[in-house]
């Protein structure tokens, strides 16, 4: 019984890595999935990126000074050097960019890309199949994620009938 369970495990994880591996072969398709996983129950929390068009319906209730202390910490993702130490040193924020999002302390941060490479992980993958039903119309328009992902759900299963 413990080979079978071993196996299982075994095989669950080679799945979550074969999804995870699937999604940096189709990265629009998991920026996608993981800003509707986020619409559906706030996965990013602040590491969203909203696109720059929405920043005036977003402040629309917020002091002009506000916003300009926000842009002024803030700062451009894109565009960096490297100082004497190796650290980078950001541009400031460029409202001319397609995306912004917010850094840890609240402030605006400008990109042209939506990089959530961070959040491509299990945790992610197990969060996606355990809001499934939230998101499917999104997993739905990929066939081979559709099957990796009805394989572990299939495991998961099998694991739910051992325990009862």
């Amino acid at each position: 019984m413990e080979a079978i369970e071993k196996s299982r495990e075994t095989k669950y994880e080679e799945l979550i890595e074969k999804v995870i591996d699937w999604f940096k072969d189709h990265e629009e398709a998991f920026i996608v999935c993981i800003e509707e996983l986020d619409s559906w129950n706030g996965y990013l929390g602040d590491d969203r990126y909203e696109s720059m068009e929405l920043l005036n319906e977003i402040y629309s209730d917020v002091e002009p000074m506000e916003l300009l202390y926000r842009a002024f910490y803030g700062h451009d993702e894109d565009d960096w050097t490297e100082t004497s130490w190796g650290e980078k040193k950001y541009a400031e924020f460029n409202p001319n960019r397609d995306f912004f999002r917010y850094n840890g302390y609240g402030n605006l941060v400008s990109t042209d890309y939506r990089d959530y490479s961070d959040h491509l992980d299990s945790y992610f993958v197990e969060e996606l199949i355990n809001n499934r039903n939230h998101v499917s119309w999104v997993i739905n328009d990929y066939d081979e994620l559709v099957e990796l992902l009805d394989q572990i759900e299939a495991i998961n299963d099998d694991i739910d009938e051992d325990e009862e």
